[in-house]
C-alpha cells in the first residue's frame, strides 16, 4: 500500500512535458493514413512525427486574460449609441429620420440602375421591367412619406 502511494506521488510530480507525446503519422500499404501517439500499428510504417503544440507562456496567458477582461468590461458598458450624444444638438429621432432617408435614396438609385441594366439586355422581359418600375415607385412613395 505504501508503495502505491509513493508511485502515485511520483507520477504526479512528473512534468507535463513527458505526458505530451509526439504524434506519429503512419501510412499503410493502401495509402491509408492513421495517426497514433504510440508506435504505428502492424502493416503501417512511420512517415512523420508531429510534435504537440507548445504550452503558451505565462506572459501570453496573462495577456489573454487581460484581453478577455477588457472585452467583458466593454460588453457591460453602455452601448456606443447611448454614450455618444450628438454634438450638434440633433435629436435621436431626427438622426434616425436622416438615416432612413439616406437609405431610401440609395435604394431608389439602386432600383433605377437595375431597371437600366434590364433594358440593356437582349433577353429581358417586360414583366421584369414592370416589376422594377413598381419597386422604384414604391420606394419613391416611401421616401416622400418619410422624408417629406
Amino acid at each position: 500500500m505504501k508503495v502505491a502511494h509513493v508511485a502515485a506521488a511520483f507520477l504526479l510530480t512528473l512534468p507535463s512535458v513527458t505526458l505530451a507525446q509526439a504524434i506519429q503519422r503512419c501510412e499503410g500499404s493502401n495509402q491509408r493514413i492513421t495517426y497514433s501517439n504510440a508506435e504505428c500499428p502492424a502493416g503501417t510504417k512511420p512517415v512523420k512525427a508531429v510534435a504537440p503544440a507548445p504550452k503558451p507562456s505565462a506572459e501570453s496567458q496573462a495577456a489573454a486574460k487581460e484581453k478577455l477582461q477588457r472585452y467583458r468590461d466593454e460588453l457591460k458598458a453602455p452601448s456606443r449609441k447611448a454614450r455618444a450624444q450628438p454634438a450638434s444638438g440633433v435629436s435621436d429621432t431626427e438622426l434616425s429620420k436622416a438615416t432612413d432617408c439616406a437609405y431610401l435614396q440609395a435604394s431608389i438609385d439602386s432600383s433605377r440602375q437595375l431597371r437600366n441594366v434590364l433594358t440593356t439586355r437582349s433577353y429581358y422581359s417586360t414583366e421584369d421591367v414592370d416589376a422594377a418600375d413598381a419597386r422604384t415607385n414604391q420606394l419613391i412613395n416611401d421616401y416622400r412619406r418619410v422624408c417629406g
